[in-house]
């Protein structure tokens, strides 16, 4: 009936509960895994109380250790078809991390953790329910040193309820709360003590533009279509002057001479090079005097400056931009290397001006991107917000 009218496996009874709530009740779990594979986003159908089948089997410990086992291959399978799905929040503005914590399902809870640190989407564990907690409030109020292990370092230790508390004030205030867990908590607080949030979204909004901000244009944050064209045009520019200093224009001499006569073919052929009288190798560039640093200027002037925009235009795309760090890295001094090797060497001053040009350009290619937005990832960290993914910049889907 599902494939016949795919419609009806959305469809809500008179309770408030699609046909995968009704079977996850009923513990049909083969069922529920036809229905998730026949189309995925029924698991983010909302039933009553805008229960998931997420949330639903988040919850759920099971009577026995073979059923727990069965409904954690079961989430597992749920975040790996849908991975949205997590986004979802219940009527009490909870997801499915907050309630592993609120019921104590620690097993589950270990999953979700997991995933979220393998998708890189641990900012969830901040966002906060209906009462201003998140996942860490939820864990001390409930007193589950286990889950509370798990999420010091990935949580903001210093975020606020709407009861103006912290994690280590309720945790405090528990007769019964575990001393070891406090301690390490105060460490936790001492540690992130620079870089708490100490702003909520509206103060943050009030505050002066930054300077990743201000130059937002440059360094990444447009549509989608806009970066694709971005780092096509960079691309194809940085393959082109590559491309350029490997074969510079007038090519390489063929043979060697040691004076202008010995060679008359080459003056012929090269003007440029030989009709001045000057010698030459076989391997050596035909172009020389100004006009090769002229060109050589230039073309490692449009090299840096895509490669810069290719890996800044990377910051923005990626949480984790190391491999695109590395990989223009290696490009950059695979280019340097090959002018060294093929540059000659006949005039000292113009070599060490040039090189310290290389130097410098490749320092600020590959560290200023990196150094600035460092400083705004540092600045949004101050933010307390109640939930927000992505950039503050750009709505939720990106447009």
């Amino acid at each position: 009936m599902a494939i016949l009218k795919p419609s009806l496996a959305q469809k809500l009874n008179q309770k408030g509960y699609s046909p995968m709530h009704l079977d996850l009740e009923k513990k049909h779990y083969r069922t529920v895994r036809a229905l998730a594979t026949l189309d995925p986003k029924l698991i983010r159908v909302r039933g009553q109380g805008g229960i998931t089948p997420l949330h639903w089997v988040a919850g759920e410990k099971g009577d026995n250790k073979q059923e727990l086992e069965e409904l954690l291959e079961l989430l597992a399978e749920f975040l790996s078809a849908c991975r949205s799905s997590i986004e979802d929040l219940t009527s009490q503005c909870e997801t499915a991390v907050h309630i592993a914590a609120r019921k104590c399902n620690i097993e589950a809870f270990k999953v979700l953790f997991g995933w979220l640190k393998r998708t890189y989407m641990t900012e969830i564990l901040d966002w906060k329910d209906q009462d201003g907690n998140n996942v860490l409030h939820i864990a001390v109020s409930k007193n589950q040193p286990e889950i509370i292990k798990l999420l010091i370092g990935h949580t903001n230790i210093n975020a606020k309820n709407f009861r103006d508390e912290t994690a280590l004030e309720i945790l405090q205030a528990n007769p019964h709360g575990n001393q070891d867990v406090v301690k390490r908590l105060r460490r936790q607080k001492c540690l992130a003590r620079l870089f708490t949030p100490t702003l909520s979204l509206s103060q943050f909004f009030t505050t002066e533009l930054t300077f990743f901000e201000k130059h937002a244009c440059f360094f990444g944050i447009q549509g989608k279509s806009t970066h694709e064209i971005i780092l096509l045009v960079s691309t194809l520019i940085a393959t082109a002057t590559y491309q350029a200093a490997l074969t510079p224009p007038g090519g390489y001499w063929v043979d060697s001479s040691s004076s202008p006569s010995a060679n008359s073919t080459a003056i012929t052929a090269h003007p440029s090079g030989a009709a001045n009288g000057k010698p030459h190798h076989a391997g050596n560039m035909i172009l020389d005097g100004w006009k090769l640093y002229l060109f050589t200027v230039l073309n490692s002037m449009a090299f840096f400056t895509s490669i810069g925009t290719i890996w800044a235009t990377g910051i923005a795309l990626m949480s984790k931009p190391f491999m695109v760090y590395f990989s223009v890295s290696i490009l950059s001094c695979a280019y340097i290397i090959s002018l060294m090797v093929e540059f000659p060497e006949q005039n000292e001053v113009a070599a060490i001006l040039l090189w310290a040009f290389f130097g410098c350009s490749l320092i600020s290619v590959l560290l200023l991107p990196w150094c600035v937005h460092g400083m705004h990832i540092q600045a949004r960290k101050r933010i307390d917000a109640t939930r927000m993914r992505g950039d503050f910049l750009e709505s939720k889907d990106g447009k």
